[in-house]
C-alpha cells in the first residue's frame, strides 16, 4: 500500500472508532471509556514516541488526566466530551492537584469533533493550555498520523487492524488507477516553470473558442466520464497527501508534457488525448488487474478544464 491508500484505511477505521464511542457515551456505557483509555495509549506511543502510561491504573481514580508520560513530560484527558465545561474542569483540576510541577504540557484528547471555542487559552496558577493547540479531536490525529514517515504510517495501520478488527474498504479498480496516476504524474521531473503557459482555468474559451470543432467531442467525453469518476476522482483527492511541491510538479509536467503532444497531433487535442492517455498508461506500470483507462481518460480531461492540460498561452507583452 502507499500513503494514500494507508491513509484512507486509517481515516475509516478511526471514523469507525469515533462513531461507536459517540452511540456509547449516548447510552451511557462507560466502560468504553476506559478500553479507549487504553486503546490511545498504545496508539500515541507509536505515532509519538512517548511511553504514556494509563494512570488510572498507575493511581486509581486519578482526578484529572488518564495518560501520562514521565519522559515527555505531558499529560492527555481522553473524553467523548467536546463542551469548553469539560476542557475547563479538567485544566482546573490539573492545576489544582499541581500536576503542572510534573508535566509541561496538558492535552485534551476528544474522540469526536472539537467545537470553535470563544477562548484561545486556559490559564490558572502559571500553566496555560492553548484551546488551538492542545485540544486534539480525531481530524487533529489524523492530520498528525498523515505526517509520519511510511514505516510509521504501515506500522499505525497495522495496529488499528488489529485493535479494532474492522475490515478494510473495498479498493475499486478506478480508485487505484486514479491512486497510482496520481503517484506517477506527481514524482515526474520537469522542473517548477511553466513558461508561457497560461495557469489560470478557462474552459469557456479553451474548449469552445481554441477547440471549437472538437468541443462537442471533449464536452460530451466530461460529462459521460464525470458521472463514472467524478465523485471517485474527489475522494481520492481528498485522501491524497502531496505537498505543495508535488502537487506544483504534477501541474507543470502535464502543463509542458501536454503542450508538446498537442504540437505533435498538429493541435488536434482528440489525438492528443488519446496519446496522452496510452502514454500516461505506459507509466504507471503493470498490475494484474490492469488499470482503467477512462479513470486516467477523465482525470486528464478533468486537467485540461483546469488548463493543466494543453495549457492556454500568455498574450505577447506589449
Amino acid at each position: 500500500m502507499n500513503r494514500v491508500q494507508l491513509l484512507q484505511v486509517i481515516n475509516y477505521r478511526l471514523t469507525h472508532l469515533r462513531l461507536f464511542v459517540e452511540h456509547a457515551s449516548r447510552l451511557n456505557l462507560q466502560d468504553i471509556n476506559v478500553h479507549a483509555e487504553n486503546f490511545f495509549r498504545d496508539l500515541l506511543n507509536l505515532v509519538f514516541g512517548h511511553h504514556l502510561k494509563n494512570i488510572n491504573i498507575v493511581e486509581p481514580n486519578a482526578t484529572a488526566i488518564d495518560l501520562g508520560c514521565d519522559d515527555s513530560r505531558i499529560a492527555i484527558q481522553v473524553t467523548s466530551t467536546s463542551d469548553i465545561s469539560k476542557i475547563r474542569h479538567t485544566h482546573t483540576r490539573f492545576t489544582s492537584k499541581g500536576l503542572q510541577a510534573k508535566y509541561d504540557r496538558l492535552v485534551v484528547l476528544i474522540v469526536g469533533q472539537r467545537k470553535a471555542y470563544k477562548e484561545t487559552a486556559l490559564e490558572a496558577d502559571g500553566f496555560s493550555m492553548s484551546l488551538s493547540d492542545d485540544v486534539w479531536d480525531i481530524g487533529e490525529l489524523l492530520r498528525m498520523i498523515g505526517d509520519l514517515d511510511l514505516p510509521k504510517l504501515r506500522a499505525c495501520h497495522d495496529f488499528l487492524r488489529d485493535e479494532l478488527g474492522i475490515a478494510e474498504p473495498k479498493q475499486s479498480n478506478e480508485v487505484l488507477t486514479l491512486v497510482r496516476l496520481i503517484e506517477v504524474l506527481s514524482s515526474a521531473e520537469d522542473g517548477l516553470s511553466a513558461g508561457n503557459n497560461r495557469e489560470d482555468p478557462d474552459p469557456e474559451g479553451k474548449i469552445r473558442q481554441r477547440f471549437a470543432d472538437h468541443a462537442t467531442f471533449l464536452e460530451d467525453q466530461y460529462v459521460e466520464l464525470h458521472e463514472i469518476y467524478g465523485r471517485i476522482l474527489s475522494e481520492v483527492n481528498s485522501y491524497n497527501d502531496l505537498g505543495h511541491i508535488r502537487v506544483r510538479k504534477l501541474q507543470i509536467f502535464l502543463m509542458n508534457w501536454s503542450d508538446r503532444v498537442l504540437t505533435e497531433c498538429g493541435g488536434d487535442p482528440k489525438a492528443a488525448l488519446d496519446l496522452l492517455t496510452q502514454s500516461v498508461l505506459g507509466m504507471m506500470g503493470t498490475r494484474d488487474a490492469g488499470f482503467d483507462d477512462g479513470a486516467v481518460r477523465y482525470y486528464l480531461i478533468h486537467q485540461l478544464i483546469m488548463c493543466n492540460v494543453f495549457p492556454n498561452k500568455r498574450s505577447p507583452s506589449v
